[in-house]
Formats: structure tokens, sequence, C-alpha cells
């Protein structure tokens, strides 16, 4: 029998990841860097936070992960009102949900998306979904 020692918490730590407190003042900031012994850098400087949670938090996601739903909100945004706004992720979503590799980035939309209809008390015009789910 082989014993395989169970992963640390700094294999599930990625950069770019929010930290909400760092040192004894508490200041938040983002992993930019983690070394071969375990260790990890923070920077806590703002524009650091804002490159990779201009939105959301994306703890979780990869760096390339978050730039992608990151570029994605951008183009959300960019819409007028709530109500496009939700129709346009809808839409998005919909589209990512048939690829595998998108399923993390799509359940972070979908979170903001549900932000959104909240706000704005709309909700989506057009669902894409399989007959199964419906009731």
């Amino acid at each position: 029998m082989v014993f395989i020692p169970p992963p640390s918490r700094s294999s599930f730590i990625q950069l770019g990841d929010y930290v909400p407190k760092v040192g004894i003042y508490t200041n938040p900031g983002v992993v930019a860097e983690k070394k071969e012994d375990g260790t990890i850098i923070i920077d806590t400087d703002k524009d650091a936070i804002k490159r990779y949670h201009r939105h959301s938090l994306t703890t979780g996601l990869t760096p390339d992960e978050k730039d992608k739903f990151n570029n994605i909100m951008d183009d959300v945004m960019s819409e007028k009102d709530n109500k496009q706004r939700i129709l346009t992720l809808q839409q998005v979503i919909d589209k990512m949900r048939t690829n595998p590799k998108d399923k993390k980035v799509s359940d972070f939309l979908r979170n903001e998306q549900a932000q959104l209809i909240r706000c704005a008390r709309e909700l989506p015009k057009v669902y894409d979904t399989q007959p199964e789910k419906l009731r």
C-alpha cells in the first residue's frame, strides 16, 4: 500500500486569487506568485486586485479563466440597461454550456447573472435547456 499525502491548501491556490486579509493590518490582496517551497507572494496594490477581480471575485478560476470571465463581463457591462445585460449574458452562457472546458467560467457567469437579476428584477426572455430538465 502506498500512502499519498492529501494535497496541501497551497496546491488549490491559483495566481490572482483574492486574499481578504494579509498581514497585521488586514489589507486585501491577490496571489501574485507561488514559490516552489509552497509559500506565496501577495500583492495588496488595488490595481492588482482589480486586474483579476474587475466585476466580482473570481477566486478558484485559473488566470486564463479569470481573463475570459472579465472579458465577457466587460462586453456584457457595456450594454445600456440590465435587461439587455441579462439577455446577453444568457446567450453567452448557453453557448459556453456546450463546451466542458468552459464549465467553471459559465458557473461564475451564472452567479453574475443572478446578481443582475436581483438588481434589475428581470428574468431572461429566452432559455436554452434540455427537455428532461423541465418539470
